[in-house]
């Protein structure tokens, strides 16, 4: 068992979370490269670490501590009722939600119970905003988090999302 804390980001965790970022994006590149980048890398560190210190209450930012290091991050926003809500057919339009943005780990570190903390996190979170439910998208051929969240985590695929490139990339 790791020594694992989940934690609020606080200064210096730009470098952590950008190796966990780039990890995922190297992950997702060898899987599908049409459809996944590698970030540009100058001054990531410092945007990654802008975005973990926002201080919107209504977004909920963890960071997943190993001996003093952020190996891994997790982004969620509480997102109230929809003010269409009683027009629209998507039930859960009308309901408080959180959606999760991002969650990434260091690739040494998955598999280590960082994802299923910071996942837990923002579910507690999500519970004391008396949200619904907790949504969240993912690569649907992933070998990884595709298990890992209907395994590990519970959660029910919801809806399919499509695609079709009109023009092919350069």
């Amino acid at each position: 068992m790791i020594d694992l804390r989940i934690r609020p980001p606080k200064a210096g965790d730009g470098a952590g979370a950008a190796v966990a970022w780039c990890d995922f994006a190297e992950f997702y590149q060898e899987l599908a490269p049409d459809s996944f980048q590698s970030p540009r890398r100058d001054g990531l560190e410092a945007w990654l670490e802008d975005k973990l210190l926002t201080g919107d209450d209504d977004a909920f930012v963890r960071v997943a501590d190993l001996g003093g290091e952020a190996v891994g991050f997790v982004a969620a926003r509480f997102m109230p009722p929809h003010e269409d809500a009683e027009r629209l057919l998507v039930r859960e339009l009308a309901l408080t939600r959180v959606f999760v943005n991002a969650l990434a780990v260091q690739r040494d570190h998955w598999r280590s119970g960082a994802g299923t903390e910071l996942m837990a996190a923002v579910e507690q979170w999500a519970r004391a905003r008396d949200a619904h439910l907790v949504t969240l998208d993912t690569y649907a051929a992933s070998p990884v988090s595709v298990p890992f969240y209907e395994h590990r985590m519970g959660y029910r695929r919801h809806g399919i999302v499509f695609a079709k490139w009109l023009r092919q990339l350069n």
